[in-house]
């Protein structure tokens, strides 16, 4: 975690704060998210998030000018068309479905790796993210080349491969 220097900071009058927040994510993954609303946030608040298929969760980690700072140090533009956008702050009820969505990673990982067994895949399933809307799931693994890669399914994709007629037809995971 980044510690915050610049947050007591009095800014001068008709200062506009800087659009780009920093969102952590399970672990220690985080990435940029344009605030193009102008919403007022603080480290520790939890946004619903543009994602690339559906949406996500996840908690404010870095607000303000530090962001800049950071953006530069990741060497990624203040105006780059690849910082996604905020959609809001959560609601109880999106808080509630992305608490969901992590109670069942555990269980999720389990399955996912009896079924890679079963398949005979040569890939070790090191950890599991739900998506905040609880229909995307990110799989953390290595292969036998021990380079880690992720993979995204869809959860009806996965709910099929979780069915027995499913698993033995031939099935290659990206």
């Amino acid at each position: 975690n980044v510690y915050n220097w610049l947050s007591h900071t009095v800014m001068p009058d008709h200062y506009v704060p800087f659009d780009v927040v920093e969102i952590r994510f399970k672990g220690s993954r985080k990435e940029f998210f344009r605030n193009s609303q102008g919403l007022e946030l603080y480290t520790g608040d939890t946004v619903v998030l543009e994602s690339e298929m559906g949406y996500d969760v996840g908690q404010v980690s870095i607000a303000g000018e530090l962001v800049r700072l950071q953006l530069k140090k990741k060497g990624i533009k203040e105006n780059s068309e690849s910082i996604k956008h905020i959609v809001r702050k959560a609601t109880e009820k999106d808080y509630e479905k992305y608490l969901e969505a992590k109670s069942r990673e555990v269980k999720e990982l389990e399955r996912a790796r009896t079924i890679a067994l079963m398949m005979k895949l040569e890939m070790k399933l090191s950890d599991i993210e739900i998506k905040g809307d609880n229909k995307k799931v990110i799989f953390f693994s290595g292969g036998e080349s021990h380079e880690k890669f992720v993979s995204i399914f869809d959860i009806e994709f996965l709910e099929k491969a979780f069915s027995e007629n499913f698993i033995d037809s031939n099935v290659t995971i990206y």
